[in-house]
């Protein structure tokens, strides 16, 4: 197995927006704002982007609709290796051929999200998922992030289950992104991984985390604010961060993070959302958008 302290991944990551899509008026992907938004936060001091993850609306879109992402991202983004594309199966083949096809066309690496719709099943068939996924890829898989978030999938990828599949594929699995939201899964994961790329999603966990040895995020806040989370992945405790997470997660959070961009950005298409997510209209509810946008722009 690799010396994961030096895991290039682990050095990597430090921040990484997990991008918000864009869509036009009829629904497609906007390519355009898309390549225009992930080259604008890597200018502003984002090492990697993340494409198509829970923030992305990854889960409604597919396969064919996503198929151009490495050739926009040539032509007008910050390019393949400042990408990390999540996938989904939830058929092991299909996410296995994606994971191949991402890694081919250069991506930095894979958010790899467990099979999702059965739930209750045992973590020995979350390991045979995974083995196959890995597999599929072939001979050249690597820097696979395992994307915990439970509470959407129905899967919880703990510790162990972590190092049975890091003995199985040396040197293959990058890292976890933990968006569980329970603290104290993240430090199991930390005592046991921390040489891993530990990626924690709840940015109120964050600086915490990352005094204790997690090595950065994969944030939807990031879309919003890159200087806020970037301080976070330095270790610095923010005042604000617990506030506007309360004021976000008040709100239906997809929909409001596009919102609010929408707001600091002024530019209303960036407020378009694909079902089952419904735009914000209400204009109570976009008061309150309007409330954090300025909350963030005084932050800075």
């Amino acid at each position: 197995m690799l010396p994961l302290q030096s895991h290039p991944m682990r050095q990597k990551i430090g921040v990484s927006a997990a991008l918000t899509t864009p869509f036009d008026r009829a629904g497609r992907i906007d390519w355009a704002r898309f390549t225009a938004h992930a080259k604008k936060l890597t200018e502003d001091g984002i090492g990697l982007v993340t494409a198509f993850g829970t923030t992305g609306e990854g889960a409604s879109l597919s396969v064919e609709e996503k198929a151009p992402l490495y050739d926009e991202m040539a032509k007008s983004g910050p390019g393949a290796t400042r990408l990390v594309e999540c996938i989904y199966g939830p058929p092991s083949d299909t996410a296995g051929r994606l994971t191949g096809r991402a890694l081919k066309a250069g991506a930095a690496g894979i958010l790899l999200t467990p099979p999702y719709y059965f739930r209750g099943v045992p973590d020995e068939g979350i390991y045979r998922w995974y083995s196959e996924v890995i597999e599929r890829a072939g001979a050249d898989c690597r820097d696979i992030i395992l994307y915990n978030i439970p509470q959407v999938t129905g899967v919880t990828i703990g510790p162990d289950l972590v190092s049975r599949l890091r003995e199985a594929f040396a040197g293959i699995i990058a890292g976890v992104k933990d968006s569980s939201g329970d603290w104290q899964q993240t430090e199991a994961m930390l005592a046991q991984h921390r040489d891993l790329a530990i990626l924690v999603g709840n940015e109120a966990h964050l600086a915490r985390a990352v005094q204790r040895g997690a090595s950065g995020a994969i944030s939807g806040v990031a879309n919003l604010s890159p200087s806020l989370v970037a301080g976070l992945v330095r270790g610095e405790e923010n005042p604000m961060i617990v506030p506007l997470l309360e004021k976000l997660l008040a709100l239906p959070l997809i929909p409001a993070i596009k919102a609010v961009l929408a707001l600091i950005r002024g530019d209303a298409a960036w407020a378009h959302v694909r079902a089952p997510h419904l735009q914000i209209e209400d204009q109570a509810l976009l008061a309150e958008c309007a409330g954090i946008a300025g909350m963030l722009r005084k932050a800075g």
